[in-house]
């Protein structure tokens, strides 16, 4: 049975202004995974024409099942089995598909919504009968949710600041929905496989949207225009930097990342 999951995330901000801190919490994350020696690898970045999310940036990244993954993963893989995603982004609609080119069988669909509400919508994506009776849904408070990186992003800006009820104080308050389906078939495995990668989804989405509230200072006060024009800087490193790579350029690219990124606010 395919595992199907709707995450509601509600955010105290409007849609436009989420759409400014996704971007800016996407990009500088992007160009610290770019840098970095390990985690996600990104092999291809631009703009393209998704069916659905229509003309959007476009983040194509591989992922090596090394040791992070749990041991019943890398049972079933060989050497060099990687996780290749797809990420289409044009807020307020995106769209990912995961997939294990060694299993066939494997797909890991992530289609994200922005609602102006708080969570209340039953229906957001608009799934037919047969879908609704196999969805589940959860609804997530970044004021509560914790992850190992929680610790590491208060910034100033606490995750405490929250009041206990403030889904119901907030003034502005709007809601990342995210549908997640995961289907997995491999005797055995398909349910262990399955409930990995959907808690693997709902800890990055705890983890990135409490980026979103806890980098607040550095994007909220800068106009859309900004944020575009510093997402495109970043996309063109990023794109050096998968370039400086694939032609082995014999240079530190941790180095070369932390040298070239400049703050939204410089």
């Amino acid at each position: 049975m395919v595992v199907v999951k709707e995450y509601r995330i509600p955010m105290p901000f409007t849609v436009e202004e989420y759409r400014r801190g996704n971007m800016y919490c996407l990009r500088k994350h992007l160009l610290s995974e770019a840098g970095a020696a390990g985690g996600a690898e990104i092999i291809e970045i631009g703009q393209t024409e998704h069916p659905i999310v229509g003309n959007c940036q476009f983040v194509k990244r591989r992922y090596a099942l090394d040791e992070s993954f749990p041991s019943f993963m890398r049972a079933i893989s060989t050497n060099g089995t990687t996780l290749e995603e797809f990420h289409n982004s044009s807020l307020p609609v995106s769209s990912s598909i995961m997939k294990l080119p060694a299993f066939q069988s494997f797909m890991l669909r992530i289609d994200t919504l922005l609602l102006e509400d708080c969570g209340t919508t039953p229906n957001a994506f608009n799934l037919p009968a047969n879908a609704l009776s196999k969805r589940q849904v959860q609804i997530i408070d970044i004021a509560k949710a914790t992850t190992k990186l929680t610790p590491t992003l208060e910034n100033g800006q606490i995750l405490g600041s929250l009041a206990a009820n403030w889904q119901k104080t907030e003034k502005k308050m709007m809601c990342v929905y995210k549908l997640v389906t995961v289907e997995f078939e491999y005797w055995g495995l398909k349910s262990a496989v399955e409930n990995y990668m959907q808690t693997c989804e709902e800890e990055t989405s705890v983890i990135h949207n409490q980026r979103v509230f806890c980098w607040s200072s550095q994007w909220l006060g800068h106009s859309l225009a900004e944020v575009e024009s510093y997402s495109k800087s970043v996309s063109e490193r990023v794109a050096l930097l998968i370039k400086m790579r694939s032609r082995k350029v014999g240079r530190d690219l941790t180095r070369f990342d932390l040298v070239c990124a400049q703050p939204l606010c410089a």
